[in-house]
């Protein structure tokens, strides 16, 4: 027998979440949820339930940026009674990610591997550990969503902490882990007498052995082909729940100095220049293929049986000049069989 939560309690119960209920939580938790923002759909911090958008296609950005922020202070540096006291920030509460579809709970799981594989990143572990993954199935498919392809579906449970389907005028609750059925103690939730979920199966593409198949493909012309409509505008890598490319500066304002990372992209012209200003990828085609080729052979050849992919779609919906993953996995297969 399915468990599930009506509509109305699953509002009371985030509700709760947000409020002091327990000396446990004393401050509550941070709640951060799809929110309509400038006729969007983005991930937000919310103090009103009303403001949730609980029916959406995806949403712009994945909540990628609250585990590994856009613009992120790792610390600062100031005198404190004449001598150097170093300041790293640290979440004031927990957190619950309420809504996370699988694709996106699959993009966390896939960086997982970089940011916690040690040396861990202290400011992503910190914010991993604390925080509550409450997915949302997804009813439908989007027309770029591939995610089938790339080892999740759109009601994969197996990244989140809680699963909720839409069941009608309920939800079925799937509670994955031990952090999931602590957050729902207490919770009223009832038998489901019936179950008449619908999730529709995006389209597939051949993603198999494209690791072998991308090694064949290394040293052709098509990457610059390709690129020749690449304007560089990065938005593939930033709307991409799994790009964790970066760069790191240091500010001094006002007697203090901050180290600051921040979101860089791969393809983004000088990202590869050395020491002495040597640019180990100085043509777009060369950045291109690094692109893709790290996603779909060298995170696989790093870690194993990974690609840094979710097939979300979000970089086939918003290249500005129709640059598509899955054609580009279309054509690296056929030319490998070709060659």
């Amino acid at each position: 027998m399915h468990q599930a939560i009506s509509k109305q309690v699953l509002k009371a119960w985030l509700r709760d979440m947000m409020v002091s209920r327990t000396l446990r939580q004393a401050q509550g938790r941070l709640l951060i949820a799809p929110v309509a923002e400038a006729g969007m759909v983005m991930y937000r911090a919310v103090d009103k339930v009303e403001d949730i958008v609980f029916k959406f296609a995806n949403t712009v950005l994945s909540p990628k940026e609250f585990f590994f922020p856009i613009t992120d202070t790792l610390f600062t540096l100031r005198q404190k009674d004449g001598h150097p006291e170093l300041v790293t920030p640290t979440m004031e509460k927990d957190a619950v990610l309420f809504g996370i579809r699988p694709c996106d709970a699959l993009g966390l799981k896939i960086i997982d591997r970089p940011f916690l594989d040690e040396p861990a990143d202290a400011r992503y572990k910190e914010r991993r550990e604390r925080t509550t993954l409450v997915g949302l199935a997804c009813s439908d498919a989007c027309p770029e969503c591939f995610c089938t392809s790339m080892g999740t579906a759109p009601d994969d449970a197996a990244n989140v902490d809680i699963m909720l389907t839409e069941n009608g005028e309920d939800y079925l609750v799937q509670a994955v882990t031990n952090k999931g059925k602590a957050l729902l103690d207490g919770v009223a939730l009832k038998e489901a007498d019936t179950v008449s979920t619908s999730v529709v199966t995006p389209k597939k593409v051949p993603a198999e052995n494209i690791g072998s198949a991308m090694l064949k493909a290394f040293d052709s012309l098509y990457w610059s082909r390709v690129a020749d409509r690449c304007i560089h505008c990065n938005i593939c890598s930033y709307v991409c729940p799994v790009c964790y490319c970066f760069d790191i500066r240091d500010y001094t304002s006002r007697g203090e100095v901050q180290r600051v990372r921040s979101w860089e992209s791969c393809e983004a012209a000088g990202f590869t220049k050395l020491a002495g200003g040597a640019d180990i990828r100085p043509n777009k085609g060369a950045r291109m293929r690094q692109r893709f080729a790290h996603k779909l052979l060298y995170m696989d050849k790093q870690f194993g049986n990974l690609v840094g992919c979710t097939g979300c779609g979000r970089c086939v919906k918003y290249c500005p000049v129709n640059i598509d993953i899955r054609e580009i996995i279309n054509d690296v297969q056929k030319m490998a069989v070709e060659k």
